[in-house]
């Protein structure tokens, strides 16, 4: 009976499949987070240091952006260079993505191309990430119109969504999708606005299910109305509009607590190309963003707050621009020496206390280049050479130290841990010498891994054979054309992939060596073999060693005239009498 129960689930598991492993994604809030972090509106590495500077200031570390990436600026090495910058920055990327703007009469943005998911996940997938959440915010406010070729259409966004998601996570488990943000301050103005609720509930109609194939909810929770509100208000349309609509969530059956990035949210401020004395001032907007941080957006279910806008220089963002207008003055005793071109809303930012974010990073290695050798000699001291190349995500060293280590025959060949001595960055290779020591004989397998600490890398071992032999002899063997006594001294080159040596070697009258010891020489790997007599023709054999006595016999040298011309007592002994 036990049998068969077996064989049916074996028949099931064939015919609808194995199970799914997890998803690769990892919790956000699991490890140390800093929520703190900034919205910047493309690949500028201009504005990647006082991003960081903002978001990673007074005990923060790894804070995050929300940063723009068009349909036409799928530059691979663009953005790779600015992902390599995030990292050295300690620096997250959310990325929004967004198509082309469009020319009138419509305006605004185009809608997405028939099967531009996939073109979207091919190229984020070549980057490599700075850590291994890969954050994707799909597209952005689209219950407005010009956000969405200049019509709202729930529908076609679910279908979207529901397409870009499943093209993401196909290519690789670790894109963590995200809504777009929406305008929750948006009236029930078809077709160029629809309210927030109707414009949920119309595409979970269209796609069933479709919140809950969401890793995380994006939220625009803007201060409104005029982007003025206070930062103690509640509801929709404040700075907790992201409380809202989690609970307009669950009224569509999405149960699971979905991570919170407050992608966009900040107040209008008076200062900017034209002094707008209708806003509040940027001291008075500093003081908003104090209270905010301390009551709205502490809550444990908020993974990021990123304010829309470290820098604008144009209407209709400037108000919004923690960077001031380029040539505006601005009142040093407010603002501080520190930052003179930034409003004070900057620095009241950077000067709130943080946390020292620790996201997961994958740790990752290629070996490409270096042998551990499938025989060696008994008795003797190695260092092996080994290059590894940085697949992974983090730079090694930068917080515990990478080492390598023997997890499997360090013991018996005496093989200590390697440490790593400087910073490796992705892409980057180093070499690790490996030092042992081989016993007297016997057939051993090293097993090396490369740890972070006592955290081992994110991948299998590598596995090497090898067999300790004992040394290799050599008996050399050669005579001298037109000689009877081959005595003498003769030099043998030893070439391969392995080794390059000169030696000294001394014959007898009948051109008979004795017998040499070669611990230098491996069993069964092949040489070139090249012996030299002086004022003779050097000549070259081929031979796989073994163990034990191997005999080269070089047969008869040939005289070098040539080289004895100008020596005429060598020239003469080369003569056959």
């Amino acid at each position: 009976m036990l049998q068969k129960c077996f064989l049916i689930l074996f028949l099931i598991l064939i015919i609808f499949g194995w199970p799914q492993s997890v998803q690769a994604i990892v919790d956000p809030l699991s490890s140390p987070n800093n929520r703190f972090g900034i919205h910047i509106i493309g690949a500028n590495k201009d504005e990647a240091s006082p991003a960081a500077t903002l978001v990673n200031s007074s005990g923060g570390d790894w804070g995050y952006i929300t940063v723009l990436v068009e349909s036409k600026n799928r530059n691979q090495e663009m953005w790779q260079l600015f992902f390599d910058d995030l990292r050295r920055r300690h620096i997250i990327p959310i990325v929004r993505l967004a198509t082309q703007p469009q020319g009138p009469p419509a305006g605004g943005w185009k809608l997405p191309y028939e099967g531009e998911e996939r073109a979207w996940a091919d190229f984020l997938d070549n980057l490599v990430w700075p850590v291994k959440n890969r954050y994707i915010i799909i597209y952005n406010e689209p219950n407005q119109g010009q956000e969405w070729a200049g019509r709202v259409d729930a529908k076609t966004y679910a279908q979207v969504l529901d397409k870009t998601i499943d093209a993401l996570k196909k290519k690789n488990s670790d894109f963590f999708v995200l809504n777009a943000g929406l305008d929750a301050s948006a009236p029930d103005k078809l077709p160029l606005f629809q309210d927030e609720a109707i414009f949920l509930k119309q595409m979970e109609e269209a796609v069933p299910g479709i919140f809950k194939k969401l890793d995380g909810w994006v939220s625009h929770s803007y201060p409104n109305p005029g982007f003025i509100g206070s930062p103690d208000d509640f509801g929709r349309g404040t700075v907790r509009t992201w409380a809202w609509e989690l609970e307009e969530l669950k009224k569509l059956g999405v149960v699971k607590n979905l991570p919170v990035f407050i992608s966009e949210t900040g107040w209008k401020h008076a200062e900017g190309i034209n002094f707008d004395k209708s806003l509040p001032s940027v001291e008075t907007v500093a003081q908003y963003f104090t209270q905010a941080f301390r009551g709205a957006w502490v809550n444990s279910q908020i993974v990021a707050v990123t304010p829309f806008l470290l820098n604008y220089q144009e209407a209709p963002f400037d108000h919004f621009s923690f960077k001031k207008v380029t040539g505006e003055k601005q009142n040093p005793k407010i603002l501080g020496a520190s930052f003179p071109d930034y409003y004070s809303s900057y620095q009241t930012v950077r000067d709130l206390p943080k946390v020292s974010g620790r996201p997961m990073q994958e740790n990752k290695a290629e070996f490409t280049r270096g042998n551990i050798y499938k025989t060696l000699v008994s008795g003797e001291n190695y260092t092996i050479p080994l290059t590894f190349k940085n697949t992974g995500q983090s730079i090694w060293n930068e917080y515990e130290g990478v080492e390598i280590r023997a997890i499997g025959g360090g013991k018996e060949l005496a093989i200590e841990p390697v440490k790593l001595f400087g910073k490796v960055e992705p892409g980057q290779e180093t070499i690790f010498k490996l030092h042992l020591k081989t016993p007297i004989s016997g057939s051993y397998k090293i097993v090396l891994q490369l740890f972070e600490g006592n955290k081992s890398f994110d991948q299998k071992p590598w596995e090497f054979n090898i067999e300790v032999k004992s040394p290799v002899i050599l008996f050399i063997s050669a005579g001298l054309k037109w000689k009877k006594d081959f005595a003498g001294e003769y030099f043998l080159q030893v070439i391969s992939d392995v080794i390059t040596s000169i030696t000294k070697v001394v014959l007898d009258n009948n051109g008979k060596s004795q017998e040499l010891e070669a611990r230098y020489l491996l069993p069964d790997y092949g040489f070139n073999f090249t012996l030299y007599k002086p004022f003779y023709k050097p000549k070259t054999l081929e031979a796989t060693l073994k163990s034990g006595v191997n005999e080269l016999n070089f047969g008869e040298l040939q005289p070098d005239f040539f080289s004895a011309l100008f020596k005429p007592r060598e020239f003469l002994k080369l003569l056959p009498f």
